[in-house]
């Protein structure tokens, strides 16, 4: 089959094979996947695969991060920053196989990178909405990393856990441990940053 240069076939073919990954993660781990084997899956030649992608790894992250995203996005949309993390993690235990097969090949240090990039924007959001947070800069970036980091730092410790638990309880005691809680640091940190009255 030859790659055309139509910008929608390229996109059917990236969707192809991440169907077909998806599809061998189910029995197979990534590591044993292979560009012959997919290729054979759905049709598409070897020469399409090199295409768009590197390598297997290249594809399981790129399915990561295209489904993961549009996720991560919902949270400050349509949905309330609780509902979008229930989705997201939802989405990950439905497709644990895939999840697992991408944290195994890139590593849990570069799944934590990508998350908290895709993240950290919905912080700031919440952040907002709870009244602007801290009046500094830097007081701004520590409240919005801090809090991105212990959101994270739970989803990664579900999945590490077999993603078990259902992610309505987990993000449900996300929300009273939050509550109120950035409002309250940057309460804090812009009183200390007050100067001391003479």
């Amino acid at each position: 089959m030859a790659e055309s240069a139509d910008p929608h076939s390229r996109a059917d073919a990236r969707h192809a094979l991440a169907a077909a990954l998806k599809g061998r993660l189910r029995t197979e781990p990534l590591d044993k996947v292979t560009v012959t084997e997919l290729t054979r899956d759905c049709g598409l030649t070897r020469q399409a695969f090199y295409y768009h992608f590197q390598d297997v790894r290249g594809l399981a992250v790129w399915v990561f991060e295209t489904e993961v995203a549009g996720r991560v996005r919902a949270f400050a949309s349509e949905l309330g920053w609780a509902d979008g993390l229930v989705r997201l993690m939802l989405y990950m235990r439905d497709n644990r196989a895939s999840t697992l097969g991408v944290i195994d090949g890139v590593g849990r240090s570069g799944i934590e990178r990508f998350l908290f990039g895709q993240m950290r924007p919905i912080t700031e959001a919440v952040m907002s909405h709870e009244g602007g947070g801290p009046k500094r800069a830097q007081d701004r970036v520590l409240v919005v990393d801090f809090y991105t980091s212990a959101v994270l730092a739970v989803v990664l410790r579900w999945v590490a856990d077999g993603m078990v638990e259902h992610p309505y309880r987990v993000v449900g005691d996300l929300e009273i441990m939050l509550h109120g809680a950035m409002r309250e640091s940057a309460r804090r940190l812009d009183a200390r940053a007050e100067p001391e009255p003479e």
